[in-house]
């Protein structure tokens, strides 16, 4: 009986995971993402590893004919070895009867860490996944030639990865929690100018954090946010309980045409530098302290009380500021109505801008992308790497029956007033 190559079986696995299931190897607290980028990495030096051997002994597995030496493939040496996607399991191919020894290139390069390899994944989504660039890529990080036939099954699949992965089916994700912001970069090659990268992220009822989707659009534009909550409902993503957002009037817009019921909670960063910034300076630290006493309340009864009260203290002598803090006042202590045990994670967009920050540290040595494409890939690429450190939310009984609760009144008529 044949036995399948070890890249063979990665390919399945990698498969498995974009259909929504775990791998074999995977911890229980590690995200799909996680999971995801590690196994894709394992192939990449899996097919490498295998195409060494085969141009060693001149012929693939099992196949007969001529042979470039004499010489036999003689099964597997396990190696480990440490990357930024965690500890990546590879079969080192073993060669018995040959007049040399078959020792490796990629193998003894590595060693036990990846750095420069990470540095290849990177520089191989940024480069666009050109077989050709890819190629001379390989040879510069590594210090020896890859075939086009290795980097082509390489790129092709994690092209139809990347692919697949914004195309799949989201209706099995039982969202509660919504996070939704963007960051910019120069995404079009020939100009300067920055495009939006728009990026939703979610909580889900099992308390699981994920990454749910990426794309291009003007971060304040109501009609591109519009057609990114579009994408991912006609994926079939559920109704959020909470969405978490920033002040930015496109994408509130955009909330509220796509799930006019869900309710909405204001970052609260964003909406303290906002008000801070109509106050005179001499005034902000204590301000401060105030609106978070409002913020910070024990209850959304107490933080409403504490919020009129301030407003109607300080109106007279700072208008502008207590009118930005009246104006989203409401949407800004939603978060109290929610399980107190998920209230420090749920009261701002800290999550995904630290998740996008690690996107700009990643992107920020690239002035200018050579195309949109190689801007999301990258992107993509960093974003699922720093996946494996997100923590998600505990889910206890008492949780659970909260949000069921939240959940029934979404649909009644009484809770029209509370979501506006």
């Amino acid at each position: 009986m044949k036995r399948v190559p070890p890249s063979e079986r990665l390919k399945e696995e990698i498969t498995e995971l974009l259909r929504g299931k775990m791998g074999d190897d995977a911890t229980p607290t590690e995200s799909p993402m996680a999971g995801f980028v590690r196994q894709v990495a394992r192939y990449m030096l899996q097919v490498s590893l295998e195409d060494e051997a085969t141009a060693f002994l001149g012929r693939d597995h099992y196949r007969r004919g001529v042979r470039a030496r004499a010489g036999w493939r003689n099964g597997y040496e396990p190696k480990r070895v440490q990357s930024e996607a965690g500890v990546l399991e590879l079969a080192v191919p073993q060669v018995r009867a040959t007049a040399e020894p078959f020792r490796p290139v990629l193998a003894e390069r590595l060693g036990s860490r990846t750095a420069d390899f990470d540095d290849l994944v990177r520089g191989m989504y940024v480069r666009g996944l050109s077989t050709q660039d890819v190629s001379a890529l390989y040879g510069e990080t590594v210090g020896s030639r890859v075939s086009k036939s290795t980097v082509s099954r390489i790129t092709q699949r994690l092209s139809q990865d990347f692919e697949a992965w914004r195309r799949r089916d989201l209706s099995e994700l039982p969202v509660v929690y919504l996070f939704l912001d963007g960051q910019y970069h120069a995404a079009r090659q020939g100009t300067d100018e920055k495009e939006g990268v728009l990026a939703a992220y979610a909580l889900l009822e099992d308390g699981r954090s994920v990454l749910v989707h990426l794309d291009l659009g003007p971060r304040e534009s109501a009609d591109a946010w519009l057609s990114f909550l579009q994408d991912v409902v006609a994926r079939g993503l559920r109704e959020p309980l909470l969405v978490i957002l920033d002040g930015a009037p496109g994408l509130l817009k955009a909330v509220k045409r796509i799930w006019p019921r869900a309710y909405r909670q204001r970052c609260q960063v964003h909406k303290m530098r906002n008000i801070l910034a109509k106050l005179p300076r001499r005034m902000q630290a204590a301000m401060k302290r105030l609106v978070h006493q409002v913020f910070r309340a024990s209850s959304h009864a107490v933080a409403l009380k504490r919020g009129r009260d301030l407003i109607a203290r300080f109106r007279d002598r700072y208008p502008a500021a207590l009118e930005c803090l009246e104006r989203d006042l409401e949407e800004c202590i939603t978060y109290l109505r929610f399980p107190a045990i998920h209230h420090v994670r749920i009261r701002t967009t800290n999550r995904l801008e630290r998740l996008n920050g690690e996107g700009r540290r990643r992107t920020k040595v690239i002035p200018r992308f050579p195309s949109e494409r190689a801007c999301l890939s990258l992107l993509y690429a960093s974003l699922i790497t720093a996946s494996k450190h997100w923590r998600g939310i505990p889910m206890t009984a008492a949780a659970l029956r909260q949000l069921h609760h939240l959940r029934e009144a979404i649909v009644s008529p009484s809770k029209e007033g509370a979501v506006a």
